[in-house]
């Protein structure tokens, strides 16, 4: 069974989070190292964030600037001789015991029910395949970043946002009240 952290799971890139999210079910976010985009870390202004980032030099300098950007960090490291595979150190190359030891303060028992939203309901809001700029408006006033359809799909439903207020703000793009 997947584990529900309290706040969001930032890491640094990808291979990380797709080998943590095969344990955790809670929204993770990807920095992609020094690039770290200026929308994703104004997402995470205002979320609580668990840090998990590389145990090198490269990782504490990225921890260093995330700790400076954001206000409501909490720092997760992790051993670098325990995180070890061939000359790679990091995350994704970290023994998931050692990882989920470290992140077991984090993890709560009884994740919030999230109402899900669905594909279908983006599609017939016209979010999927429709127009890109509504969907941009919408991120932008639920302050989820940019986002493709499937990472919109995602943040929706780890915000809690419901269809009604999706829909409310469809209709308040299509009448321009913006």
């Amino acid at each position: 069974m997947k584990e529900f952290l309290k706040g969001v799971l930032v890491v640094e890139g990808k291979e990380d989070a797709a080998y943590l999210s095969n344990y955790i079910s809670s929204e993770i976010v990807v920095v992609n190292g020094f690039e770290m985009n200026p929308t994703t870390i104004n997402y995470l202004k205002d979320k609580e964030v668990i840090l998990l980032i590389d145990p090198d030099e490269a990782g504490k300098n990225i921890r260093k600037t995330l700790n400076e950007r954001l206000s409501n960090v909490i720092n997760v490291e992790i051993d670098i001789l325990k995180c070890s595979r061939g000359k790679k150190n990091g995350v994704a190359e970290c023994d998931i015991a050692e990882i989920m030891a470290k992140l077991q303060p984090y993890f709560t028992k009884n994740p919030a029910k999230l109402q899900q939203i669905t594909a279908s309901n983006l599609f017939n809001l016209g979010l999927i395949n429709g127009e890109k700029d509504l969907r941009n408006y919408i991120c932008k006033k639920l302050n989820l970043g940019l986002c493709n359809g499937k990472l919109f799909l995602k943040r929706l439903n780890k915000n809690n946002i419901s269809i009604e207020e999706l829909a409310k703000l469809v209709e308040e793009y299509k009448h321009g009240n913006k």
